[in-house]
């Protein structure tokens, strides 16, 4: 416990500050606070702090500017920012402007209390490691003067402590970097955001132009790049490599990271149809989670074009752990996603089989909407989003009855009401379900129409949901081409002629046209 530390609270709202100082005193910590940064840093000329603690988002002057002001004449002080905007930007900016560690909102009383001692004693260790190496130095030029005889052998043990010195603050700065990765992709469970997360950061820790991630696919005995940073991704996307092939094989194979000094006269490198490097020189480390092989990471050309170091390896495999864990999370949750998904698809799946007018029907939607998406060169992510939506759109008429569902007859007005309500249905069964929160909207105005005249909600044009006029125009497509208990099917040209005449009335024009021209290709 440091008695007398004294701390700095910097917080626009007082009830903040009042908080934080209260919680501190308890531990024997001297609290001051300010409500803007102006007022901090005339505090801060006055009084030397050994702590500062500063909200991110603040009117006049936010905390990474206090921060970058504060460390102009306090260099040595501790810095911890509290923010609510935990986001991948705002981490790299942290780490940049030398911020020692960050809380996100809403914190927890423990987890400040942590936080705090955590930095108070890295920067104390630091203090300490910069005034012992002061002394040492100061010994060492005294000893030159009188001791000529043990010059040499004083200059080596000055290298020696200088190196370990050294070590030290570049173990500190990798536990730190560690610290704020993990809190960066801690709750980052999509692999494909994670991977492009991880490898930003990669190339700021490591100050790389380029960097990649491999994963095993066992199916094949694989490695590929599913994703890369930097001026060479759209080359490599996807090419495989062997295992035991190449330097990514030979570190997956033996399970140990890499330092490569030549590429060119390293005999573990694949020299063919080897893609141009600016360096010679790059690392590589297995990603893996209970002796399990996930994959390979590698980094390569420096900025600097110096070759990579033995630290680069040991910063490497140290960030390899937490995002091999968050990667192994990130697949457990898709995992879970996908069995939940087939659970509600397997709910929708029965509503299809318990009329045989409808038996397939969500799928085929499921794969005219897919067709429409590849077509308008949509995002990875909207595709999955309009695939999970297309095989559920139809999940509300679990509520309907059958008589009205398969009724051969013009259905009365009450019976269409209660058939209206089937999206707004749809949306409230979605509803607990968290993982399908961005596709409930989808589901509950696929009936609006284009020119405003749909349900539930009347919405028009382009204030429907682009994914949403999708299915509108294929569900529409396979109902016309499926045969109904009040109707037969309609030939395909049929169907194809009636979404025409009613593309800017009931459906998207560009989307029906786009629909037409892939069904005539």
């Amino acid at each position: 416990m440091y008695e007398q530390t004294r701390i700095l609270v910097v917080d626009d709202e007082p009830r903040i500050c009042q908080f934080i100082k209260e919680l501190l005193e308890r531990e024997q910590y001297r609290i001051d606070t300010s409500l803007s940064g102006i007022e901090a840093l005339d505090m801060i000329e006055k009084c030397d702090y050994q702590l500062l603690i500063s909200d991110l988002k603040m009117p006049g002057m936010d905390g990474f500017e206090l921060i970058r002001q504060a460390k102009k004449g306090r260099p040595d002080m501790a810095t911890v920012m509290i923010t609510g905007y935990a986001t991948v930007e705002n981490a790299v900016l942290a780490l940049r402007f030398g911020v020692d560690d960050y809380i996100t909102k809403p914190f927890n009383i423990n987890e400040l209390k942590k936080v705090v001692k955590q930095t108070l004693n890295t920067r104390q260790m630091a203090m300490e490691n910069k005034e012992l190496f002061h002394h040492l130095k100061e010994a060492n030029i005294e000893l030159s003067f009188h001791k000529q005889k043990l010059t040499g052998k004083v200059e080596e043990v000055s290298q020696h402590l200088y190196e370990c010195n050294k070590r030290l603050r570049q173990r500190v700065n990798e536990l730190a970097t560690i610290n704020q990765i993990s809190k960066a992709i801690t709750a980052v469970l999509d692999l494909e955001e994670l991977l492009g997360l991880c490898l930003e950061l990669i190339n700021d820790r490591l100050e790389v132009s380029h960097s990649s991630v491999m994963l095993l696919d066992e199916k094949t005995d694989e490695l590929i790049v599913k994703a890369a940073k930097g001026y060479r991704r759209e080359q490599i996307i996807g090419v495989r490599e062997k295992i035991g092939e190449g330097i990514a094989g030979w570190v997956a194979k033996h399970r140990e990271p890499v330092l490569v000094i030549d590429i060119d006269t390293d005999s573990r490198f694949k020299a063919k149809n080897r893609l141009p490097y600016k360096t010679k020189s790059f690392v590589s480390s297995p990603l893996s989670m209970n002796k399990k092989l996930l994959g390979v990471i590698n980094a390569v050309d420096k900025l600097s074009g110096e070759d990579f170091s033995e630290s680069d390896v040991s910063l490497l495999v140290t960030l390899a752990a937490p995002i091999s864990i968050a990667m192994e999370n990130a697949s457990l949750y898709e995992t879970l996603e996908e069995n939940c998904f087939n659970t509600v698809k397997a709910l929708a799946s029965s509503l299809d089989a318990k009329c045989p007018y409808t038996s397939g029907h969500s799928q085929r939607v499921t794969d005219y909407a897919s067709r429409i998406a590849d077509t308008l060169n949509l995002a990875k992510k909207e595709k999955d989003m309009l695939r999970y939506a297309a095989q559920l759109h139809d999940i509300g008429k679990i509520g309907i009855s059958e008589s009205i569902l398969n009724k051969p007859g013009r259905l009365t007005t009450g019976e269409f009401d209660k058939i209206k309500q089937h999206p707004v249905t749809g949306e409230k069964i979605l509803e607990p379900l968290d993982f399908l929160k961005d596709i409930r909207h989808l589901i509950r105005n696929h009936h609006e129409h284009w020119d405003g005249s749909g349900y539930p909600d009347g919405l028009k044009g382009h204030e429907i949901p682009l994914l949403t006029r999708i299915m509108t125009v294929v569900d529409a497509f396979d109902a016309m081409t499926s045969e109904r208990p009040y109707r037969p099917a309609k030939p395909k040209k049929d169907a194809l002629s009636e979404l025409s005449n009613f593309a800017g009335r009931q459906f998207d024009p560009e989307i029906t046209h786009a629909f037409i021209h892939s069904e005539e290709a």
